[in-house]
């Protein structure tokens, strides 16, 4: 991605709900009404790292996370109050290279569809300029408040 980056470390608590130690985005590269990109830095102290490997499930959290930081974002961009949101559906993901303590994860999530409180996103996750996972994930809003 190699652009600035926006909000990083506690910044990216205003977005989100979760925290230490299941915080799995320390950085947000872009952020728009259609598409978010995000970083994460992969430490030996994470909770998905086992050895020197995290895991798949890591990852796909980590992807979960970008994807309610761009919900996030825009809820705060709007001035709308920041809503929870699920993972309704994660379709389709491929782990082509398994990430590693010192990692740096980037991932950028792109809006298919959007309809009443769900969103579809096309995500991909890269390490170092290549591909190391992707997938579709649909995210629920509860916006019942």
């Amino acid at each position: 991605m190699s652009a600035p980056v926006m909000y990083a470390g506690e910044e990216i608590k205003t977005f989100i709900p979760q925290r230490e130690p299941m915080l799995m985005v320390d950085k947000i590269f872009a952020a728009n009404d259609s598409s978010v990109e995000t970083g994460l830095t992969i430490d030996g102290g994470n909770i998905f790292v086992s050895g020197n490997s995290f895991s798949e499930s890591g990852m796909i959290e980590h992807i979960a996370q970008s994807a309610a930081c761009f919900a996030g974002y825009n809820d705060w961009i709007n001035k709308r109050p920041i809503v929870l949101g699920y993972i309704a559906e994660i379709k389709k993901f491929n782990l082509e290279i398994p990430a590693k303590v010192g990692d740096e994860l980037e991932s950028s999530l792109v809006v298919v569809s959007n309809a009443l409180n769900i969103t579809l996103m096309n995500a991909v996750t890269k390490i170092n300029g290549k591909t190391a996972a992707s997938c579709k994930i649909k995210i629920f809003m509860d916006k019942k408040k």
